[in-house]
């Protein structure tokens, strides 16, 4: 009903959560526990566990494997949850916070989106995603699949593709492979910009047709600027196309415009 598979394979349990940053009081937010395969090893190792799960058909499994005292369960949306509201309570005795998350795939870019938003909380981030989706998230300027995802994620974190998962190693098996990305929220560029989600809005609005120039693209999505005049401002040739710019003249953009 929610879309998840199930991690089967132990070995990639420790290899997922070995890339977590544990520093003796660090709290971990675990979005989508499932049945507990990452969350009974994580409550063994780190300080504070708090699950967030949708589906209650999970909740009695959760609750009947883990009963350590640092683990929490919240039974709830978790794009309903008010996250920096929720962290409130948490930030004054965690060093650290940190997020992991088997994404669902129906739901992979809200579930990253949500991240960005409360990232200055944030010290790192670990999620599981289809295969193509964590390419897209960790491709460079000029790589095929860059796009407007690519640079939001470079805006808010330092993001590492750190090793694909085959769909058999899941329960039922998916139709797709899929990757483990790891994201640093302590580098970011987001104190650049006055507005960070206007700015990561306005780099999607130049992704609308990628297959036009960015001479073509800023015509169409800015109005009232002379878009020739612009891009020489910004020193942007104005023949490239949108996956052609780097994030640094996207913010060039942005802030000759504001």
């Amino acid at each position: 009903m929610f879309g998840q598979n199930f991690i089967t394979d132990k070995n990639l349990i420790l290899k997922i959560i070995s890339l977590l940053k544990n520093d003796g009081n660090t709290l971990v937010i675990e979005i989508g526990p499932g049945q507990g395969a990452l969350t009974t090893t994580l409550a063994k190792q780190f300080a504070k566990v708090v699950a967030i799960e949708i589906d209650r058909d999970m909740e009695e499994i959760l609750k009947s494997k883990i009963k350590s005292d640092n683990f929490e369960l919240i039974m709830d949306d978790v794009l309903e949850i008010d996250f920096a509201e929720m962290l409130q309570k948490y930030i004054a005795d965690y060093k650290n916070i940190v997020l992991i998350s088997n994404t669902p795939y129906y739901i992979t870019s809200e579930i990253l989106f949500r991240a960005f938003e409360i990232s200055p909380i944030l010290s790192q981030g670990v999620f599981m995603f289809q295969k193509e989706v964590a390419e897209r998230i960790c491709a460079k300027v000029g790589d095929k699949k860059y796009n407007n995802l690519s640079i939001a994620t470079e805006f808010y974190a330092k993001a590492k593709y750190e090793f694909t998962v085959k769909r058999n190693m899941f329960n039922p098996v998916p139709k797709v492979d899929s990757a483990i990305v790891s994201l640093d929220f302590n580098e970011n560029k987001i104190g650049d910009v006055k507005n960070a989600l206007e700015f990561v809005n306005f780099v999607r609005k130049l992704f609308n047709n990628r297959r036009k120039t960015i001479l073509n693209n800023v015509k169409s999505s800015i109005q009232g600027v002379d878009a020739t005049k612009l891009l020489e401002q910004c020193e942007i040739n104005p023949q490239l196309r949108p996956e052609n710019l780097s994030i640094d003249d996207y913010m060039r953009l942005y802030k000759r415009i504001k």
